[in-house]
């Protein structure tokens, strides 16, 4: 096919191939992007990687997928295919870590492949997750491309937020993010079992800890406080569960003590000196999340709203009192950040990768932190 970029991807789930609650979908952006050839796609769900193959052979760009092949093992892939880079989305308890199996990264980058890795890093701690880390840094000094999935990074508003930031004195002196997900549709068990996940914090609020630290600069993680509704207290109780397949409860055989928090409230303080707040909830009905980030600085406030539907930023600029709105109408962070990984794989200059895995490493670690408040107070 030519001088395409030979892609492969290690998980046939929803964050790869679209479906679910969000609007992610790699499969469908490199299909809009081109200049790729898919090889290989694996997952252990072999059916699963089947049928997401053969609903691509028979869509809007069938010819990318002429040559891909389907492996239960990524390692065969690998081998069989030589991708000169993997798309990795997989839950968090399958990889991130040293522990044979889980050490996909580390395998991935052992055998030369150029990574894009979806968030969370791991459900497991920072700690366990470090040797991981160290491994890819070496990787990346030897010019391996490792791009983590924070896509807002590459958001037209999050960029005019920058900006605006930029030209103000003294920066962001407090970044306010909430964020209430639709539970009523989550039929997966694995999202309400904190061990497999990480939590709701680690697994999904991680994109507004992200955006936190990408506004407000570096979380002096020692100040980290929070607050939270457990499963088992009165407040936990949620009229809405979806049913699992014996028509109980979702989350009815995870025990009590490992079903994620109905809503985490945190507070921290950065080393600028600004003070920052998370307000984590999974508590509307329906399939319509609601969610918002608020900076304020000396004379400036802004509000980012709906940033993953009709995304609208709202600024009232210092000295003045008018409230400007700006709209960000056919932006799709998603499909910038894979056209910015597929440019730095070709080109070999990581410098224009937004998020790289050292820096995503820092928000994984605030996330960690404030699980770990919320379950201490």
């Amino acid at each position: 096919m030519g001088n395409e970029l030979r892609i492969a991807f290690i998980g046939a789930g929803n964050a790869n191939f679209g479906g679910g609650e969000g609007p992610w979908d790699h499969a469908t952006r490199l299909e809009q992007i081109g200049g790729v050839s898919v090889v290989g796609i694996a997952d252990i769900n072999r059916p699963l990687a089947e049928r997401r193959l053969a609903v691509r052979r028979s869509g809007a760009a069938p010819e990318i997928w002429s040559e891909a092949a389907v492996f239960e093992d990524y390692r065969r892939m690998l081998d069989g295919t030589r991708p000169d880079a993997v798309f990795i989305a997989l839950p968090g308890e399958a990889h991130g870590v040293g522990e044979a199996g889980k050490d996909i990264e580390r395998t991935v980058a052992a055998a030369g492949t150029h990574i894009f890795l979806e968030k969370p890093l791991s459900a497991y701690p920072p700690e366990d997750v470090a040797p991981v880390a160290q491994a890819l840094a070496a990787a990346a000094a030897g010019g391996l491309i490792v791009s983590v999935g924070y896509m807002f990074r590459y958001s037209q508003a999050v960029a005019k937020m920058r900006e605006v930031l930029a030209a103000t004195p003294g920066g962001a002196r407090a970044v306010i993010a909430r964020y209430d997900c639709a539970y009523s549709r989550i039929a997966s068990k694995v999202w309400w079992d904190l061990r497999r996940t990480g939590g709701a914090v680690v697994e999904q609020a991680t994109h507004f800890c992200d955006l936190a630290r990408h506004l407000g600069g570096e979380v002096d993680l020692s100040s980290v406080r929070a607050v939270r509704i457990a499963a088992a207290e009165p407040a936990g109780a949620l009229a809405d569960l979806p049913a699992g397949p014996d028509g109980r409860p979702i989350d009815a055989d995870i025990p009590v003590e490992r079903r994620v928090p109905r809503a985490t409230a945190a507070v921290w303080k950065y080393d600028s000196g600004a003070v920052g707040s998370l307000t984590h909830a999974a508590l509307l009905h329906g399939e319509k999340y609601d969610s918002e980030l608020e900076v304020w600085g000396d004379g400036l406030r802004m509000v980012l709203a709906d940033p993953y539907g009709d995304c609208r930023l709202h600024i009232r600029r210092p000295g003045g009192e008018a409230i400007e709105t700006f709209a960000f109408a056919g932006d799709d962070p998603y499909r910038t950040e894979d056209e910015v990984f597929l440019a730095a794989v070709r080109s070999g200059d990581a410098s224009m990768i937004q998020s790289p895995y050292a820096d995503a490493m820092k928000t994984y670690e605030l996330t960690w932190a404030i699980r770990r408040a919320g379950e201490e107070a």
